[in-house]
């Protein structure tokens, strides 16, 4: 029977299909082997790159990179293949799939850390060469997005944006009617108890939670679990220590349900476009959400600081818990020098603010002025920059192994059904064990 459970699983079972095209590939005659992409000898100058970045202020970041691109590279063509879908489930599987037959893209949109051990494991990048990465300013990037790309001391792929993942987005009228300063709720259970407050003397909603899709679920567990618990016991479920910390995993799984509970009906089956449409809509206090989101209130009467604010999740307020995308050296482009010259210009000041100021997220590199910024991501690439901590998140698997990550997606997947917190946290801990 083809049950969500198996296909979900079957995101980490393709990590084994495609670590075994380096054996087959071994097995191949001679003739195959100089007709494959792989072996091309005539080098392309069109490059074939695949993301999922195709609506709203994403799709205008990655054209205006494209764009700067090609305006001082006019004779390399650049072949754009998208994949829908958010969280990255459904282009990881295409590529994985591309590998496994044999045709991969020139480059693609990936996250960073553990998610590109798949594609180590596989043969299927190249080490970044010294001289490379000083013609991309290698050292002008921050030590973590350096760290995140990073597999078995070899730099396989360029740092193009990083996301905060632990906002918690505040309407500013409705605090001042309760009286509550946001930055003074120092704990998740804290902010549910502010919530009810909310609720219990005002017209509005407490907050907004969509269940539509389950990666806003399992980024609300991260960080309730990191702010109830800390950075510790974040840790130590990073290095795979479940069941010593299976306390920790049901209170927040708890404080999740607790909170999802107070989201308004109507809009409890939505994605997270349409939640961030009711958040704008002035009648809803609080929304967690990665700082993506203020870049779709930007067309908007929905001004910062003025209506709307942003503070660290409660209990996070030294953490920057971080996700990043980044263009993987594919080892077997037919486009070498173009795909060389792409990842310089991805590394470069010019393209990296040319993305992260339409895509809503901020530079890897220390060297791009924050001053070019709007005041939201000017404050947050502020606090990045100044933070000690910077934490590679769980949920988007830069911490975490893939297989990880999809049985615990999985999990997560089942909890949005049932709100079962005493089921969810045995097939967490089972899975672990």
């Amino acid at each position: 029977m083809y049950t969500r459970r198996k296909c979900l699983r079957s995101a980490a079972a393709s990590v084994v299909g495609i670590a075994s095209l380096a054996g087959c590939s071994s097995n191949r005659s001679e003739v195959e082997k100089t007709t494959t992409k792989q072996k091309t000898q005539d080098e392309s100058m069109s490059l074939e790159i695949q993301h999922s970045w195709t609506q709203a202020t994403e799709k205008d970041a990655i054209t205006s990179l494209f764009e700067g691109f090609q305006d001082s590279h006019t004779e390399i063509e650049i072949n754009e293949q998208t994949v829908a879908g958010r969280g990255g489930g459904n282009l990881q599987t295409t590529v994985k799939k591309r590998i496994i037959d044999n045709d991969p893209p020139d480059s693609w949109q990936s996250w960073s850390g553990q998610n590109l051990r798949t594609y180590v494991d596989a043969g299927v990048l190249q080490r970044l060469q010294n001289g490379m990465l000083q013609k991309m300013g290698w050292n002008a990037f921050s030590p973590i997005s350096k760290q995140l790309t990073k597999i078995d001391g070899s730099f396989v792929a360029v740092p193009l944006n990083i996301h905060r993942l632990n906002n918690l987005f505040y309407n500013v009228e409705i605090m001042d009617e309760v009286g509550i300063d946001p930055h003074t709720i120092q704990t998740p259970r804290m902010l549910i108890d502010t919530v009810k407050l909310v609720e219990e003397t005002t017209d509005s909603s407490g907050v907004v939670h969509a269940t539509k899709n389950v990666w806003p679920t399992l980024e609300l567990w991260e960080s309730v679990l990191l702010g109830e618990h800390g950075f510790e016991t974040h840790q130590a479920i990073v290095n795979g220590e479940m069941r010593s910390n299976e306390r920790a995993v049901r209170e927040s799984l708890g404080l999740v349900d607790e909170y999802h509970e107070q989201s308004p009906d109507g809009i409890v089956s939505s994605n997270w476009r349409e939640a961030a449409r009711q958040f704008q809509s002035g009648n809803v206090a609080f929304f967690h959400q990665g700082d993506w989101a203020p870049a779709a209130f930007r067309n908007d009467d929905f001004e910062f600081e003025i209506d709307w604010n942003c503070t660290a999740f409660p209990g996070t307020n030294d953490q920057y818990l971080l996700s990043m995308d980044s263009f993987p050296f594919s080892k077997h482009s037919s486009a070498k020098t173009a795909l060389f010259k792409f990842l310089q210009y991805v590394s470069s000041v010019e393209a990296q603010q040319r993305f992260t100021q339409k895509r809503g997220s901020i530079p890897p590199r220390k060297d791009v002025p924050a001053s070019e910024y709007d005041p939201f991501y000017r404050r947050q690439i502020n606090r990045f920059r100044k933070t000690n901590t910077q934490l590679p998140s769980i949920a988007h698997g830069l911490a975490i192994p893939p297989a990880s990550r999809a049985d615990l997606t999985s999990a997560m997947q089942d909890f949005t059904s049932t709100w079962d917190v005493e089921q969810t946290t045995r097939e967490i801990l089972t899975m672990f064990d």
